[in-house]
């Protein structure tokens, strides 16, 4: 059962990472040309700082583990 649990968050993160990139890039055009909503610039910050916190996780693992 742990192990079944582990492949659905590895699935689940992989998508995350796939699919963010692409509604990031949809934000940044829909910005230049309106501007955003509250949802919608929560969103485009919320994404950028997970990005930035993945890239530390990582090298924190590459590192130091």
């Amino acid at each position: 059962m742990i192990v079944f649990a582990e492949i659905l968050r590895t699935i689940s993160i992989s998508v995350l990472v796939i699919t963010s990139p692409f509604y990031l890039r949809h934000l940044e055009k829909e910005k230049k040309q309106r501007k955003l909503s509250a949802f919608e610039f929560t969103m485009y910050i919320t994404i950028q700082i997970a990005f930035i916190l993945l890239s530390i996780s990582l090298l924190l693992f590459v590192f130091f583990v």
